[in-house]
């Protein structure tokens, strides 16, 4: 079940970078994070392309090893305690666990992307969250997630974090984390095929 649901979201997020039919997973292991997927993606680059100037601006998307690193801490915490649900005060219960990285909370988003938003923050926390971080505004907007911050410094690391939770929650279902995609229909939600409710996939894909 977790080795489908990489794969399913893993294929659609990266399906038009160089290299990702070469995506495997090799193990389901346990771990104190959870049950973490194991992968291997060896014709993926693993550096993000930039401007050849003096400010190295960044021009490329964050590489596909990157994200697909997010995505198996992303699918140990939604596997973690068991079969995934989200208790009706899990805003709450996730601003309170990772405060140094989303503050008082506010999250305006479906259940189903909690997993990416804690996957993110334990990554960020091991990394060390940047000086004077602060999330200032958590919410879905066509279909996926912008997640805007100020800090003190730039920091690479989290600009990557930010950038590929957003890229990843347009394969995530908005209610309940499975595998999804952009649908239309009233307005635009990212949602599993179980919560379409026949909305169309954007694009016809």
């Amino acid at each position: 079940m977790i080795a489908e649901e990489f794969y399913g979201i893993a294929g659609a997020a990266l399906r038009t970078y160089w290299g990702a039919d070469s995506i495997a997973v090799t193990a389901v292991e346990p771990s104190r994070h959870g049950p973490l997927v194991r992968w291997s993606a060896p014709l993926l680059a693993v550096e993000r392309e930039r401007r050849d100037d003096a400010n190295s601006t960044f021009v490329g998307p964050v590489p596909g090893p990157f994200m697909l690193t997010l995505l198996a801490r992303t699918l140990a915490c939604r596997w973690r305690d068991g079969a995934p649900r989200s208790p009706l005060d899990w805003r709450e219960r996730l601003a309170r666990k990772h405060r140094p990285v989303f503050g008082q909370g506010g999250f305006e988003c479906g259940p189903g992307w909690r997993w990416l938003w804690e996957g993110a923050a334990e990554l960020m926390r091991e990394t060390g969250v940047p000086d004077g971080f602060h999330s200032t505004q958590m919410k879905e907007k066509f279909g996926s997630i912008r997640w805007y911050y100020d800090a003190n410094e730039n920091c690479e690391y989290t600009q990557s974090l930010v950038d590929s939770v957003e890229h990843l929650s347009a394969y995530i279902c908005e209610e309940c984390g499975r595998p999804g995609r952009v649908r239309q229909g009233g307005w635009l939600r990212c949602l599993c095929p179980e919560h379409a409710n026949g909305r169309r996939v954007v694009g016809g894909g």
